[in-house]
């Protein structure tokens, strides 16, 4: 699916288009908990000795570090516990991992209805696979490689469209005088659009797929309740002085524009709430780099 869609851009040339499509083949998806375990049985941990546990915690993982050296690189290692509530892309392994953690609601419930999944962890599945082509991931090549595979006129084309992102994310108020910093969110931006595209470009698929017309739940139609889905993952309260901070020092925007920021940009949004040009959610100058 993502394939079509890269395929699809309307701005980068075919010479380009190849180079991404092949980046996009090597892609590594780690779902739920790694392959092998890493062996704790030689750290000691001591009830009621919270220094000293921390202690040798780290001792512990410093000589783990230490006996890597000259090794091969181990790429079945994780970077998170399948406990953690996140994913992740890493740009050097040109993997995405998608802890067990995560596949739970409000993410994913393989109960609930489809569109929603789609929406929920559907959104965070293509917001990491995007990240391969965001204005860091885009650097790097399938084998996880910095080099510049980009023609010198897409990468002009790139910029110009991120520069909108830039922008746009910018002009939103955190708190007070404070907006967000659009161009150290911009990764993070580019990511939400993308993967909210790629996955109700899914569920359209999924949809066509179907004999029977999925109807509305709820007075919901199966459009509506995507979105639905994406903003429920986000829900959230912060104090003023939290959002002061993180819109300063956090490349992730506040919840509040992970959701409005993405959906204003989307036709897909407008359409399904029969939002029109002028109203609160329909940007005029609407940015789309994926």
């Amino acid at each position: 699916g993502y394939a079509q869609h890269i395929a699809s851009v309307p701005w980068m040339t075919a010479e380009t288009k190849q180079v991404a499509l092949q980046k996009l083949a090597a892609f590594r998806p780690k779902i739920g908990y790694p392959n092998k375990w890493r062996d704790y049985s030689k750290l000691e941990v001591k009830p009621g000795d919270a220094f000293g546990n921390h202690e040798r915690a780290e001792v512990f993982d410093w000589n783990r570090q230490l006996a890597r050296l000259n090794k091969p690189t181990d790429r079945d290692e994780w970077g998170m516990t399948p406990q953690t509530i996140n994913a992740y892309y890493n740009p050097v392994f040109n993997e995405a991992v998608f802890p067990a953690a995560i596949l739970q609601p409000p993410f994913f419930d393989p109960k609930a209805d489809a569109a929603v999944n789609y929406g929920a962890i559907g959104a965070v599945i293509g917001h990491e696979m995007t990240h391969g082509f965001d204005d860091q991931g885009r650097q790097y090549d399938g084998r996880g490689n910095l080099t510049d595979w980009w023609t010198a006129a897409d990468a002009k084309k790139f910029a110009a469209k991120s520069q909108c992102l830039v922008d746009e994310y910018g002009s939103f108020v955190a708190e007070g005088d404070v907006t967000l910093n659009g161009k150290l969110t911009l990764g993070e931006n580019t990511a939400d659009n993308g993967g909210a595209r790629i996955a109700y470009w899914a569920l359209e698929k999924y949809l066509a797929g179907k004999k029977a017309r999925v109807g509305k739940i709820d007075g919901w139609t199966p459009e509506q309740r995507f979105f639905l889905g994406m903003a429920r993952v986000w829900c959230g309260s912060e104090r003023p002085e939290t959002r002061r901070l993180q819109a300063q020092t956090d490349p992730h925007s506040l919840a509040q524009y992970r959701v409005n920021g993405v959906v204003s940009n989307m036709q897909e949004f407008a359409r399904a709430f029969s939002c029109k040009p002028g109203d609160a959610m329909v940007r005029k100058d609407a940015c789309k780099v994926w």
